[in-house]
């Protein structure tokens, strides 16, 4: 009888969905300035954040082509001044072999000429501050690429794709560093297959594993994935459990030990429907592919930026929803993740 019971507790128990206990977010210092699609990096316990749209002395929007620098240690920004890059959107960086490796992105007027999507690629090292020009991105589809570092055999590359221009795209390159030289990565996708060809999507690197998903065609997206290298100039996208509802655009996320953060972005359903902005953060769980809704952002946010130092997630900047206006923020908020 006790054996029967206590089968009969385990189906039970099965059905039911016990929801993470809710993660508190703690606000830190705002930026010295708003923006929104910036990118940013961590290097040496420190993060960074560079470029992005913000708005001038009249309130017109401005392309910026800054560097901040945040220390957790003391919650303080500090402003590095101009980078000889110019200024730009959109932008993607990752760290590799001791430098930082950034460029890309949108760096137009309103009008999608050719020329406003920047190929440019640097070695920034942030000891010295010295920027290095490198071998240009292969096409023009570089507005909000997504770039991963990735030690295969003790050699580290970076794989990046996803990049808009005039149409949408899945298409990957890998980038040897010590050769200088991008090469074209046969993914072995069909043109209708999986995952979608989109814009605005997010990747991270999580204990050497490549995660990307979400963005933007026609409406929201919610698709998740993994990128496996496989060498000789290949590699495969592996499904994972999706996104939960709702779909998502320009959003973020981060990578801690244990789990994915994801955090935000935009909502739009299609021509027939409104747009909205979203504050949920929710945790992706690799090993047992699965998600949760572990925190609710203190406002909506989307093409915000995010990036873990410590046992911390930092999620702010971009743009809310205040009084049925997108507005720029400055905003940051710290999420404990243990």
């Amino acid at each position: 009888m006790t054996i029967v019971l206590c089968i009969l507790l385990i189906v039970l128990l099965a059905g039911c969905s016990v929801p993470e206990q809710p993660k508190q977010m703690t606000p830190c210092s705002a930026m010295p300035s708003v923006r929104a699609c910036a990118t940013c990096f961590v290097y040496g316990g420190q993060a960074y954040v560079f470029g992005g749209r913000g708005v001038d002395a009249e309130g017109k929007y401005i392309y910026m082509n800054d560097l901040l620098r945040y220390d957790p240690a003391t919650d303080t920004w500090t402003s590095l001044g101009e980078t000889p890059l110019q200024a730009r959107v959109n932008a993607t960086a990752c760290v590799a072999d001791g430098a930082v490796y950034l460029g890309m992105g949108y760096a137009g007027d309103g009008y999608y000429q050719d020329s406003a999507y920047l190929r440019d690629w640097y070695r920034y090292e942030p000891e010295t501050g010295a920027f290095t020009a490198l071998a240009p991105y292969p096409n023009g589809e570089t507005d909000k690429v997504i770039s991963w570092a990735f030690d295969q055999n003790g050699e580290t590359t970076i794989y990046a794709g996803y990049g808009f221009r005039s149409n949408y795209t899945r298409d990957i390159f890998r980038y040897d560093i010590d050769a200088d030289r991008w090469d074209s990565i046969d993914t072995q996708v069909s043109y209708m297959g999986y995952p979608s060809r989109c814009f605005g999507g997010t990747g991270v690197v999580w204990n050497n594993r490549l995660f990307g998903g979400t963005g933007y065609r026609r409406f929201s997206l919610n698709w998740w994935a993994e990128l496996v290298p496989e060498g000789s100039g290949k590699a495969h996208w592996r499904s994972c459990s999706a996104v939960p509802s709702p779909e998502r655009t320009l959003s973020a996320c981060a990578a801690t030990d244990d789990a994915i953060y994801l955090a935000g972005g935009l909502h739009y359903g299609g021509l027939n429907t409104t747009g909205k902005v979203l504050q949920d953060v929710l945790c992706y769980h690799p090993d047992a592919d699965s998600w949760t809704r572990v925190a609710t952002l203190p406002e909506p946010l989307c093409n915000h930026v995010m990036f873990r130092i410590g046992n911390d997630v930092y999620i702010g900047s971009g743009e809310t929803w205040r009084n049925d206006n997108l507005i720029l923020t400055s905003k940051f908020y710290r999420l404990h993740a243990e």
